[in-house]
């Protein structure tokens, strides 16, 4: 049960918005402040453009963050199947797991067993080397293309 298995989106991705939003807003106003006392307090027209662009854009990506979290973790209770079916398909998925393939000898690309007569090699296979390869008879070829 891969849903089971797999931890939900938005606390992760929440944690990412909010952290590079406050990020973003410590450096710009770090920056702000820095210009602000070397240059006697007044900043041109295209500064304050970018000041205000960057700290803008990390408080939007602190709210897209703060609003993520819990929106995936709705997501993911909408997501996962009701309760009373958890129990039965885990119970499936562990005997799907416990139960091996079978195997039907003679088959291509399946070994036949030590001590066997006529062993099959699979069609898309390489002789190992030094092997010995016979080649197929002209009437063997005729009689099995009918």
């Amino acid at each position: 049960m891969s849903m089971l298995s797999n931890p939900a989106f938005g606390p992760r991705l929440a944690v990412t918005y909010v952290t590079i939003g406050a990020l973003i807003d410590v450096w710009t106003g770090v920056w702000y402040y820095s210009r602000q006392s070397a240059e006697g307090g007044g900043l041109t027209p295209n500064q304050w453009f970018w000041v205000t662009g960057f700290f803008l854009t990390g408080l939007t990506l602190m709210v897209i963050g703060l609003l993520i979290g819990p929106l995936g973790q709705y997501a993911r209770k909408s997501e996962m199947p009701p309760p009373e079916a958890t129990q039965p398909e885990a119970q499936i998925q562990a005997n799907a797991a416990a139960t091996p393939h079978p195997v039907v000898q003679g088959q291509p690309g399946v070994p036949a067993a030590q001590g066997q007569m006529g062993q099959v090699m699979p069609a898309n296979s390489v002789p190992a080397a030094g092997q010995q390869v016979q080649p197929v008879a002209a009437h063997q070829m005729q009689t099995t293309a009918r």
